[in-house]
């Protein structure tokens, strides 16, 4: 038998997305990049005819390349990440099938009113096998990013940048609530979850470093992610036009939480 061993993922949030502001969500790029300067490292060219060579942007790659690699890349481990996400007002108990009170319906670039940072609640797991044992880091989020009280909604749901090995990690500057993760409320079609190349905060990095081994100045990311379809209601994956991956509880007074979940690779990135 295994053996299973369960550590903490203080701050493991933003693992999720790493964006700038103006976008729903980011492009692996622009992740890249974050994740290959903090590590003293260089993006390059993934597939195309110039595979492997160092870029600035895809647009110095050819062949239909793109500048979304890391030259210093070694996988460590494979694993799941599961991401859970919920909304709970306040007098929800656990008889409940609906909210008490009505929320309004998320939208194309608008959360639910009940979506503010006291009501959004944020678990990960990180699952992972190594040396023929077993480790699952998790933890759960209230009142991101910094734990303190939303007062008047609506609230900032936004963890920002925050500076690890003489670099600047890009934070999660999206909402960190339930239609976000759900892709209800993205403001544009096509906008989907990414989490490629995502940074784990310096608490985080020490906890699942110690496990893998790695230098200081070193960083892990997840360089490879596959979301694996899953389905939590009756009509599977919710089969529709717009997704058939999860099935989306965000809706206004839906009880259940949104759970999606991806196959990763666990990498030590940098010289």
């Amino acid at each position: 038998m295994t053996q299973l061993k369960r550590c903490a993922l203080a701050g493991v949030a933003a693992i999720l997305l790493v964006a700038p502001a103006l976008a729903f969500n980011p492009g692996t790029e622009s992740r890249t990049e974050a994740t290959a300067d903090t590590a003293g490292s260089t993006t390059v060219c993934e597939n195309g005819s110039n595979d492997g060579t160092p870029c600035g942007d895809s647009l110095d790659c050819t062949g239909g390349g793109t500048c979304t690699d890391i030259a210093d890349v070694n996988v460590v481990a494979r694993g799941h990440l599961t991401i859970i996400a919920d909304t709970q007002p306040p007098n929800n108990g656990w008889a409940d099938t609906s909210y008490p009170a009505a929320c309004s319906e998320p939208a194309a670039g608008t959360p639910s009113d009940c979506e503010h940072k006291d009501n959004s609640l944020l678990t990960l797991m990180l699952e992972f096998s190594l040396n023929g044992q077993r480790y699952v880091f998790a933890e759960s989020f209230k009142q991101l990013p910094d734990g303190g009280s939303c007062g008047s909604p609506p609230c900032d749901f936004s963890i920002p940048n925050w500076s690890i090995g003489g670099g600047t990690q890009s934070g999660w500057t999206q909402p960190a609530v339930e239609s976000i993760l759900a892709e209800t409320a993205a403001s544009f079609p096509g906008d989907i979850v990414r989490i490629r190349w995502g940074g784990l905060p310096p608490a985080v990095e020490n906890a699942v470093g110690a496990v893998v081994g790695k230098s200081p100045s070193q960083r892990i990311a997840l360089a490879r992610s596959d979301e694996v379809p899953t389905c939590t209601d009756a009509t599977p994956c919710n089969h529709g036009p717009r997704n058939d991956r999860f099935s989306d509880h965000s809706g206004g007074t839906d009880v259940l939480a949104t759970v999606r979940r991806y196959k990763v690779d666990v990498a030590v990135i940098g010289p």
